[in-house]
């Protein structure tokens, strides 16, 4: 077996970002960026006021003061999405709306509230500095200057910047079409009550949403039963997809044929079998450049080697950057007893007490435990040299928030 850091490098080392394609501007939210964009034009295009005003020349207006106004004369209103038609000269002012152009000859720009008067004629009540309340062309980006960088995610705000630069279109890394290939002849569908020995195929819909979650277009397959033809019928399937994730059969039974069959489809094996705990059995390798997680059948199991392994790689295929779970460091609120010489990862919950953050397990860490991980915030990373977290002791844990709630959760953390 191999360690957990070890298992994770082989993994990351044989994927790489997919191929790009061009998507509608709308569609590209949560989708990463493949290219550098560079703005085509100064924007904004020009001199613009920031408030409801008056466009002034500056020196015309100092001293100004409510006692002591200076009036000036209006050669005109200018709206956002109009152009002066007029230059401002000496004691002459242009009514300005925000967002509309600053007529030539002004320099400054003063706030309606410090104004009096309406009409052919206004005080000014206030001096002015140069250059105030006016947004300058190109303050936001200057012609040809990098707007965003490839490998960027795309979020809300980058759509309206790429709006502003014209890009109906984006250049993005494709998303990972992923398999998902269920084995085993106790298996039936979520719509069917399990009777006798039965039970419902949960993991492949935990997998589903994990790989949506993660940015990747997820596909379950039809449950493969314990036979050779069946497993080699449905993994012939899944080898159209970009990746495949297999549930069970990677162990020793006898109806473990998940392996087997890999092998006899010409899958280079990378390693098989991880010092962790849950989630031992894994098996990783790649099948016509294609990564091949060989999940455990253990339904927690499933999803920790998931998280661990098979959602980095999907990341990274995804154009993506950042690439592991957010880790945050805790206190364990009781006493953990961990497995000998494995790296465990143990589901818990985190409980704030007195200005600190403690981990407190989840209960029962069977791995067969659904409700343990359904429950949990996190996986507390047990070290492989450690036999036993004592109450009190610093932990490190590794979040399973979705995005939004990740962004929730750490707010959470380190507000006082």
């Amino acid at each position: 077996m191999i360690g957990v850091d070890e298992a994770l490098t082989m993994v990351l080392d044989a994927v790489g970002p997919l191929g790009v394609e061009r998507v509608a501007l709308l569609h590209s939210l949560g989708r990463v960026l493949a290219q550098d964009v560079r703005s085509p034009r100064d924007i904004p295009g020009f001199d613009n006021s920031a408030m409801d005003g008056y466009a002034v020349r500056s020196a015309d207006i100092e001293g100004a003061s409510a006692d002591h106004p200076v009036r000036l004369n209006v050669t005109e209103t200018v709206g956002a999405g109009s152009m002066p038609t007029r230059e401002v000269g000496s004691g002459q002012a242009a009514r300005t709306m925000t967002g509309a152009p600053v007529a030539r000859g002004a320099d400054a720009i003063v706030p309606v509230e410090q104004t009096r008067g309406s009409g052919d004629q206004v005080e000014i009540l206030a001096p002015a500095p140069p250059n105030a309340f006016v947004r300058p062309r190109g303050e936001d980006l200057k012609a040809g200057e990098v707007a965003m960088t490839s490998g960027k995610l795309l979020g809300a705000a980058d759509l309206g910047m790429l709006a502003s630069l014209n890009r109906a279109m984006v250049g993005v890394y494709r998303r990972p079409r992923v398999a998902i290939v269920a084995t085993g002849d106790e298996l039936v569908d979520v719509d069917e009550l399990p009777s006798g020995a039965q039970v419902v195929n949960s993991s492949a819909y935990a997998l589903s949403g994990a790989i949506r979650e993660a940015g990747g277009e997820a596909s379950i397959l039809r449950v493969a039963r314990d036979t050779p033809a069946e497993v080699r019928e449905r993994l012939a399937e899944a080898g159209a997809f970009d990746a495949i994730l297999t549930t069970g059969g990677v162990s020793v039974g006898q109806f473990d044929h998940v392996k087997t069959v890999l092998d006899e489809l010409g899958m280079k094996t990378l390693f098989h079998g991880v010092a962790q705990k849950p989630g031992r059995p894994l098996k990783f390798g790649t099948l016509r450049d294609r990564p091949v997680f060989g999940l455990p059948g253990n339904p927690v199991s499933t999803l920790v080697c998931f998280y661990l392994y098979a959602r980095p790689a999907l990341l990274k295929m995804s154009g993506r950057r950042q690439l592991g779970l957010p880790r945050i460091t805790v206190r364990c609120a009781t006493d953990i007893k961990l497995a000998k010489g494995l790296t465990e990862f143990v589901r818990v919950k985190v409980e704030r007490r007195d200005h600190e953050y403690f981990a407190v397990p989840t209960g029962n860490q069977g791995s067969g435990i659904f409700s343990s991980i359904a429950r949990a915030d996190g996986l507390l990373v047990g070290p492989a040299e450690v036999n036993q977290l004592r109450a009190g002791d610093h932990c490190a844990v590794l979040l399973l928030a979705t995005v939004g709630d990740t962004a929730f959760f750490e707010r959470r953390l380190h507000k006082n």
